[in-house]
């Protein structure tokens, strides 16, 4: 992976549409009907400005070749020959002078991308993008739309998809469709949105491009669907400025979590991008970055991306949790204290009508029966008195006797004090190592819900439904492990119940 210096202070502007999760729910009721006024075109706005921090961006475009790029061309029309790596006898990438600046034309003649040498995980990616003049066919009738796009997290060989692209996730770059997601190779994902007849709603910028397409349209709190390969997703809000402005596009990849971005608005948001071979899910979590040619003349400028080892704060009401209902989840509490749960160090705990109680400590509760790797657990806790301490372990070796294992090994999630001086010390902390941005709690006595998911090295954790903690592990400790429960000797009591867990790709 390339070294990218990241950010540690990141200046943002949040918008956000008051109410917004109400209004979509209005709009689900009235999609049903029938009736959708166009004054609901209520995705949710907000995102990142030009206020971002400008910190550790590594420009891959240095305005005078495409050095660093490789280029993959499908067969030119009429012909059963692609013309390969490097192979770019027609000028469909090139560099030129546009507004006074060098940029990247992609005449759009032929299938294809330019492919960073370099790959990535979490990673955000922004260009600068304008609409040229000509169109190409196949795609140069009325009715299609000026496309290229953005293909992140790229693997496998060249033109692996349409014999154009790589193996890889898409944010299309498609005038009234900046933003969507295609299938490309194979590849399907998550998103919280609805399938519909474009022709039946007129309130989508995406009009389709034939009669009677149909499409799943992003909003923003409706239940998560898998969207298929044969699918794709396109935004419900056009943030795209006239034909021959320069647009600006990007990317927050991050874990299993792609955000799309235009102008600084959120236009699409998905989830567990993922493969198949055979029987077997492999996610899409890092890869090349392609820059696609489409059968639209394009300039691209301003090509740039950083390593990022969180989703900014303001991107985070965005993200959704990773699945509706506890549909897979499997209970790791049994009858009783006996059903593979074992002390380790001082301490205990009791366990009584599915709850569990720690007494004294500071020892640990662990679940022996297995180790786990790249996981959903969701539980919740109540704190009977003020500030009253506990955590919940995942991926730590056997600790034996020595509690300790679990803290300098695995990862904890913090339980006690909501307001700390040292933030790292908060209720819903990566302990000791990154905080959470807000701690939602309920009043001591009330019980909290949470979600801590753990993919390859990266840990995301909502508390009462909010989305709170995304961290990258870089020191990168072990990838898989135990679960257990913290008691702790302050003689105050937390409880912990309704502990289940779904294993992911």
């Amino acid at each position: 992976m390339p070294e990218l210096k990241v950010s540690q202070a990141v200046a943002v502007v949040l918008v956000t549409v008051r109410g917004c999760r109400n209004c979509c729910k209005r709009m689900k009721r009235a999609i049903i009907a029938g009736v959708v006024p166009v004054v609901w075109l209520m995705a949710v706005a907000g995102g990142l400005n030009a206020a971002d921090s400008e910190a550790g961006w590594k420009s891959f475009f240095n305005g005078k070749d495409l050095s660093g790029w490789d280029t993959y061309l499908a067969p030119p029309p009429g012909s059963q020959t692609p013309l390969g790596l490097n192979h770019d006898s027609r000028g469909v990438f090139t560099v030129i002078e546009s507004d006074g600046a060098p940029a990247i034309r992609v005449s759009g003649e032929i299938y294809g991308a330019i492919s960073t040498k370099d790959e990535f995980d979490n990673v955000h990616i922004r260009v600068e993008y304008k609409w040229g003049q000509k169109k190409w066919p196949p795609r140069a009738s009325p009715r299609h739309y000026r496309d290229s796009g953005i293909l992140y997290w790229c693997v496998g060989p060249h033109g692996a998809g349409s014999g154009a692209w790589m193996r890889s996730v898409e944010c299309n770059i498609m005038e009234k469709g900046v933003g969507q997601w295609w299938s490309v190779a194979g590849t399907y994902c998550d998103a919280e949105a609805i399938k519909l007849v474009l022709d039946r709603a007129p309130w989508v910028p995406y009009r389709g491009e034939s009669d009677g397409e149909q499409c799943y349209v992003y909003q923003s709190g409706f239940p998560h669907v898998t969207v298929p390969a044969s699918d794709g997703i396109t935004p419900s809000m056009e943030y795209e400025k006239p034909h021959g402005e320069w647009n600006v596009c990007e990317v927050v990849a991050w874990g299993n979590v792609g955000i799309h971005l235009l102008n600084g608005s959120v236009n699409l948001v998905l989830t567990h991008p993922r493969y198949r071979e055979g029987d077997r899910e492999i996610p899409l979590n890092h890869g090349h970055i392609q820059l696609q040619s489409e059968g639209a003349e394009l300039f691209y400028r301003k090509v740039e991306a950083r390593a990022v080892n969180e989703i900014p704060a303001p991107l985070l009401a965005h993200v959704p949790s990773q699945q509706d209902g506890d549909d897979g989840c499997v209970p790791l509490f049994g009858r009783d204290t006996g059903d593979g749960w074992a002390q380790c160090g001082p301490g205990r705990f009791t366990f009584e009508n599915g709850v569990a109680t720690g007494h004294g400590g500071m020892g640990l509760w662990w679940f022996t029966n297995r180790m786990f790797t790249n996981f959903v657990l969701r539980g919740e806790w109540v704190q009977e008195q003020e500030i009253a301490d506990s955590g919940v372990f995942v991926r730590f070796p056997n600790p034996r006797n020595d509690p300790w294992l679990a803290v300098h090994q695995g990862h904890e999630m913090e339980i006690g004090d909501p307001k700390p001086k040292k933030p790292t010390d908060a209720t819903g902390s990566i302990y000791p190592f990154h905080a959470p941005v807000s701690v939602p709690v309920k009043p001591y006595g009330q019980w909290n819900d949470y979600e801590l998911t753990c993919v390859g090295h990266n840990y995301s954790i909502r508390i009462n439904g909010q989305l709170v903690n995304t961290w990258t592990d870089r020191q990168q400790r072990s990838l898989a492990g135990y679960i257990g429960l913290q008691n702790y000797n302050d003689n105050k009591t937390v409880r912990h119940r309704h502990l289940r867990i779904k294993e992911l790709p």
